[in-house]
């Protein structure tokens, strides 16, 4: 994914949409897009809202998806079968979170990285409300992921 690349996209409404790509964990390709709403007549951007991506695979498409793979980081210790996006497994005699998702390569997170994630999602709140998100939430259909994915060639990156 282009973490480096800064792009825009116009809705049909005519609000300009910026995605940003932070870095989770750059050796695993785990990337939080913060999606913003720019106001340029009131020179403001709105926090609208949030996507993880793990090897250019999106795992999770909207905030509350999002929310529950932070907590789920959160609560490493205690995972269970009931987990959506991680699973407790042991990796070189060490115990692990396994990532739970279609792609090819398998995913290990030690614990360590686990909470670097986490603190790294929180931090990434600082400075901007959540309440237009949580109101009025940017949902991103599979045909304008893909369109924007395609277009910004962020699947060859």
């Amino acid at each position: 994914m282009a973490q480096d690349q800064i792009f825009t996209l116009k809705t049909n409404d005519g609000e300009i949409i910026i995605p940003i790509p932070i870095a989770l964990d750059k050796d695993n390709k785990i990337f939080l897009c913060q999606v913003f709403e720019e106001n340029l007549k009131l020179n403001k951007k709105y926090l609208r809202g949030q996507l993880i991506v793990v090897h250019n695979h999106v795992l999770t498409a909207s905030v509350a998806d999002t929310i529950h793979f932070a907590e789920e980081l959160y609560l490493f210790d205690f995972g269970n079968s009931q987990n959506q996006y991680l699973s407790i497994t042991e990796y070189q005699s060490t115990k692990n979170l396994k990532l739970i998702y279609d792609g090819k390569n398998d995913v290990f997170i030690s614990k360590s990285k686990a909470r670097a994630i986490y603190k790294i999602y929180n931090m990434s709140y600082i400075g901007y409300s959540v309440a237009a998100m949580l109101e009025n939430e940017y949902k991103f259909t599979p045909q304008t992921l893909t369109k924007l994915l395609h277009h910004y060639k962020l699947f060859l990156k």
